[in-house]
């Protein structure tokens, strides 16, 4: 089972040379918290100022993290991620979804185009279940490879309903 696995050893060549970076800040840190129940009053003990929600609160399946989890899926679901390209000249990265059971996916675009090093591109994943989880969590994955980098991305989802 995916949840059971460590993060491995730390490549500090790939690190330096990510290819693609998620980025977020304080501000997609408190969506993420307000998003997972934080309230006001907490989020203030946090960082000595109030601060107030979105309304309605972004889903927390869109904090801009490499790793995309969706718990108690209702129907279909649509996940946004932002890339940065941080390489040098243009360069294609092409996307390949490992499958989900139960759940139909897709991206768009499927391929992204960078024309220079600080680019930012967005994409899109769908999810329409077929098939409850039964509580249990279903794993896939997506991977974005050009000629030089692959930059992969967990998935784990549990659909509740179709």
């Amino acid at each position: 089972m995916p949840f059971d696995y460590g993060s491995g050893h730390i490549n500090a060549a790939a690190a330096i040379d990510p290819g693609l970076i998620y980025d977020y800040d304080t501000n997609n840190l408190i969506d993420f918290l307000f998003s997972n129940g934080a309230s006001v009053e907490q989020l203030k003990n946090l960082t000595g100022t109030p601060v107030y929600s979105k309304n309605p609160p972004i889903p927390s399946y869109n904090f801009n993290y490499p790793s995309i989890g969706v718990f108690n899926m209702s129907g279909n679901v649509s996940v946004y991620r932002t890339v940065t390209y941080v390489g040098e000249g243009p360069t294609v990265y092409y996307s390949k979804l490992q499958a989900i059971t139960g759940v139909r996916t897709s991206v768009y675009p499927n391929v992204l185009r960078f024309s220079k090093s600080g680019e930012k591109l967005t994409y899109r994943i769908d999810f329409v279940p077929y098939k409850t989880s039964i509580g249990s969590f279903e794993f896939g994955s997506l991977t974005w490879r050009n000629d030089v980098h692959m930059v992969r991305s967990p998935i784990a989802v549990n659909v509740a309903s179709v």
